[in-house]
């Protein structure tokens, strides 16, 4: 009675791994390791964002449209980290004075010579943050170089700056070509130092746009 109890078990279990052997092996389940947040978010980013960048923030679509007129650069570059994170170098004149007609006087107009009056520079770590799908926020921290040239140079001290570098903005997507920016920024001390002649300092909007 044993034995038979014994050789109808074993035909059992036979029978349940000839079956097992048998299924699919994709429709069996399976452990994966999922990543954590900390991994997703350093994760290297997939490409063409592996890249480099580097922009003029200061192009207007307008100066393509009328001749006599142009925009200061706002020159931007950086390496992406990940997902978030950036390394960031950017140059913009003391004195922006963004969509303007061209002054036959001006070096930078005629010739495209950098910081002939003064220029602001800096370095930071860049960290942007999505929201939604259209809005996003972002902040750099960093050092900033500043120095005023020119005729408002003359007879001052305190023409050269060193200091903190931040900035904080907002950016809302419009479309696949129209954003609108608004930030804050700040180059050290040339705020207090200087007071209206730089207007580096402070808070901007603008649209940008693509074609």
């Amino acid at each position: 009675m044993n034995a038979s109890r014994f050789a109808f078990a074993a035909a059992i279990l036979a029978a349940g791994g000839a079956q097992a052997q048998l299924m699919d092996p994709a429709s069996q389940p399976r452990l994966q390791a999922q990543p954590s947040p900390e991994a997703r978010a350093f994760a290297r980013m997939p490409a063409p964002f592996e890249r480099a960048y580097m922009v003029d923030e200061g192009a207007h679509p307008f100066t393509r449209l009328f001749e006599g007129y142009r925009s200061d650069p706002r020159l931007v570059a950086g390496i992406n980290l990940n997902r978030y994170l950036a390394l960031e170098a950017g140059y913009r004149e003391r004195k922006d004075r963004g969509f303007h007609s061209i002054d036959p006087h001006d070096p930078l107009d005629t010739t495209g010579a950098l910081g002939t009056q003064g220029f602001h520079t800096y370095v930071a770590v860049k960290a942007t943050a999505p929201i939604t799908d259209r809005l996003s926020a972002y902040g750099a921290l960093g050092t900033a170089h500043s120095e005023r040239r020119g005729g408002d140079a003359l007879g001052k001290t305190d023409n050269v700056d060193t200091g903190t570098y931040t900035r904080l903005g907002a950016q809302y997507k419009l479309n696949e070509k129209a954003s609108v920016i608004v930030e804050s920024q700040n180059f050290g001390n040339t705020s207090q130092k200087w007071g209206q002649d730089t207007n580096g300092n402070g808070v901007n909007a603008k649209l940008k746009l693509g074609f």
